[in-house]
């Protein structure tokens, strides 16, 4: 069952904290990094990057839209002369039409050179996006299987771009299983042993534009 998004917003901590040039959208305070004991020791996890896209290629990556109602997405490399990334020299960027049927528009993901990554003991995902202000859309994250995860796929709560390059932190129990897609017939826990690829759905009727992803990591 979907859970309700709470979010945070009050004078001190909004729902979008700006800062110079970017933002931070979170949804729930992120819990801190579990603790872990080691030889009577307390250890923070590091957080496990999925993909910062510095290697100039996607990997397994690929689109989809609801072409009857004209929508469409392409999902490539960032143009460096063109495209100015997060941090580094690349990004990845969708090219995307959201169509003109309000149900639903396009949708693009990714894998990495691994397969899938394992971001056991980890809260949550940080993504940093830069979309069209306004524009509708949520992060999804598919298992592999393997390394303990069975092919759940798992939608996030809805997110708004905001026009410039800004940080997304969402909870990993903010997260719903899809029930239209992946697979059926596993344990219905988001296994973060074998997360397999990280995409975006972009809701219909949006308009189109470039939506630029950068650093995906999980803390």
């Amino acid at each position: 069952m979907k859970k309700t998004v709470t979010v945070i917003a009050t004078m001190t901590a909004a729902m979008l904290l700006f800062c110079s040039c970017a933002g931070v959208v979170t949804f729930r305070n992120p819990k801190a990094p579990k603790v872990v004991k080691a030889a009577g020791a307390a250890a923070k996890l590091e957080p496990v990057k999925f993909e910062d896209f510095e290697s100039g290629a996607l990997v397994g990556n690929y689109s989809y839209a609801n072409t009857a109602g004209g929508a469409s997405a392409r999902y490539v490399m960032s143009e460096p002369e063109t495209d100015k990334a997060h941090t580094g020299q690349y990004c990845a960027k969708s090219i995307f039409n959201s169509g003109t049927n309000s149900d639903w528009g396009c949708g693009f993901g990714s894998s990495t050179t691994a397969g899938f990554v394992d971001a056991s003991g980890r809260e949550y995902i940080s993504v940093w996006i830069n979309a069209p202000e306004g524009t509708t859309f949520y992060i999804f994250m598919n298992e592999a299987a393997a390394n303990g995860a069975d092919g759940e796929y798992w939608n996030g709560p809805d997110l708004t771009g905001s026009g410039k390059w800004t940080e997304y932190i969402v909870p990993f129990d903010e997260f719903h299983k899809n029930i239209y897609s992946g697979s059926q017939l596993g344990d219905n826990e988001l296994n973060k042993s074998g997360i397999g690829t990280v995409g975006f759905q972009i809701g219909g009727n949006q308009g189109k534009g470039d939506f630029l992803v950068d650093d995906i990591w999980f803390k």
